[in-house]
């Protein structure tokens, strides 16, 4: 039994609150002073490497400002050279995990990050500290049992969301449904599903994983289409007594059954852009409120929710923090030679930040750019007593369309799948947009004359495209079982019309055309508009 168990068997929740909550108490100053030695005992980590050596020289820094001086901003394509193949001589000698996530379109396939035994165990950490806030209703309130039972809803391996359920099965005894090592062999349908069917016998007391997916299965068993209905071969006793309790209570109320009629969950964590949109959702389906928790490949679990469900605060261990002000985003993306200035976290004000991170524990990533924005709602969160920034995930940055935050589209990624349809267009625009409470991609194209397809027939060839470019577009779609691709036609000379209104209207030259990702909703009416 590990040490964990062990305080949780003991009813230790003071000390379990003070390990992997107390960071909610800390003072900025405390804050910061864990923030300075992680990172100072980075620069002993990496000074010997090859990795090191790049972007130290011959002598590593001393102190946070020296850092911050001497290493520029990064981003994935300057460790391509270090990571390709999971080659690790470059790196510092540890135990490495390799874990992945989407590459870019004509760059890399995908992006490997390595773990070391420190971030793994860090991850796992995380990773309770998630189970606990999303339990609890107040300060100390500890729900975690060692027979809780876990939904696998999670990606397999290679994938961080893998790593993050062995990093906490090694942490805690979590049962999860289905097992770990059952549910590696089954794609991810057949996981939740099976995880589904076994919960109707032990009963579900834990799900972390994307919001829509909880409603997907909401709505499935409220329609009786998924575990609403009970087979035969479930006949257990324990099963059909949950499910005559939920029948009951269902018809009391006179609806269809819900999953909060057959499991009582006593907690949700969620990441995901669709936290936020689905919450009422899933707490009408499942009974309780997802907590919003945000994490990467390249950094772990970031930062999370406390038990009021408000701002996110970011845990102070695992990664480096530094953030560039949205206005010295722009200029830098404006002039590419410029290098943003970052603050740090005791120097946050409300606004909207880009997140820099560099990894902590041995890990390779210094002053990385992730592309997200967030943004700070507050300094301080006094209903919970917590006297550190509180935050919001805002968007991604540049040109990503992220949907379900499993599959993301860059310009480059469209174009190549429009060029690989082989449909003859004049140009195009792409944005996300919610139909009937769904995030969906909408793509407004500008068909050549001699192109008159039906809409069925290009849909078709655009989404057989979309998923060769982009294969992670086909696994959400089959994930998912739903349609997250519309064709809006646009009319003959739209793009023309569109450029000579602007001229004629004075635009500067780098407006006169819409944008291909995410036009605003008067560019796409201008689009739109006939003659």
């Amino acid at each position: 039994m590990t040490y964990t168990s062990e305080l949780i068997k003991k009813g230790e929740k003071e000390k379990i609150w003070a390990k992997y909550c107390g960071y909610l108490d800390l003072s900025m100053e405390e804050y910061m002073q864990i923030q300075e030695r992680l990172l100072i005992e980075q620069f002993a980590a990496l000074k010997d490497c090859n990795l090191g050596k790049h972007y130290f020289g011959g002598r590593p820094p001393k102190t946070v400002e020296e850092f911050r001086k001497k290493v520029p901003l990064t981003v994935y394509a300057d460790y391509v050279e270090f990571l390709k193949d999971k080659k690790e001589d470059d790196l510092p000698k540890a135990n490495y995990r390799w874990a992945r996530t989407s590459g870019k379109s004509g760059r890399y396939t995908c992006k490997w990050v390595p773990l070391t035994d420190g971030m793994y165990e860090k991850i796992g950490e995380a990773f309770l500290t998630g189970m606990i806030l999303c339990s609890s209703s107040e300060k100390g309130d500890v729900q975690v049992e060692t027979d809780d039972y876990f939904l696998l809803a999670m990606a397999p391996l290679p994938y961080i969301s893998a790593y993050m359920c062995l990093a906490i099965s090694d942490l805690i005894d979590v049962k999860f449904i289905p097992s770990l090592a059952e549910g590696e062999e089954m794609e991810f349908g057949e996981r939740l599903a099976a995880g589904f069917s076994k919960g109707m016998e032990t009963g579900i007391d834990y799900f972390t994983g994307l919001a829509s997916i909880l409603v997907k299965m909401g709505e499935l068993i409220e329609s009786g289409k998924s575990g609403g209905k009970i087979s035969l071969k479930m006949l257990k006793p324990s099963i059909l007594g949950r499910y005559i309790k939920a029948s009951v209570k269902a018809k009391l109320q006179k609806r269809n059954v819900l999953p909060k009629d057959l499991w009582n969950l006593k907690g949700i964590g969620a990441g995901g852009m669709d936290t936020d949109i689905y919450k009422d959702k899933v707490e009408h389906y499942w009974g309780k409120m997802p907590l919003e928790i945000v994490g990467t490949t390249e950094g772990g679990l970031l930062c999370m929710q406390a038990w009021n469900y408000k701002g996110m605060t970011f845990l102070p261990d695992i990664n480096f923090y530094e953030f560039i002000p949205l206005d010295e985003h722009q200029k830098a993306k404006e002039d590419p030679s410029y290098a943003p200035k970052t603050l740090l976290m005791d120097e946050l004000s409300p606004g909207v930040y880009e997140i820099v991170m560099t990894n902590f524990h041995g890990g390779v990533l210094l002053r990385y750019r992730i592309g997200d924005f967030f943004e700070v709602i507050a300094t301080e969160d006094a209903e919970i007593g917590c006297k550190l920034p509180q935050f919001r995930f805002f968007s991604r940055c540049d040109d990503y369309l992220d949907l379900r935050n499993m599959v993301r589209f860059t310009e480059k990624t469209v174009w190549y799948a429009l060029e690989e349809s082989g449909i003859q267009y004049v140009d195009w625009a792409v944005r996300k947009e919610a139909v009937d409470g769904k995030t969906i991609l909408n793509l407004y194209l500008e068909l050549e004359e001699a192109e008159k397809p039906s809409l069925t027939t290009l849909k078709k060839k655009i989404k057989k495209a979309l998923t060769k470019v982009n294969p992670e577009f086909g696994d959400l779609e089959e994930i998912m079982g739903d349609d997250y691709l519309s064709i809006t036609k646009l009319p003959s000379g739209a793009f023309k019309n569109y450029i000579q209104s602007q001229r004629d209207a004075g635009a500067d030259i780098a407006h006169i055309k819409p944008p291909h990702m995410q036009p605003k909703d008067q560019q796409l009416e201008k689009l739109m508009k006939v003659g």
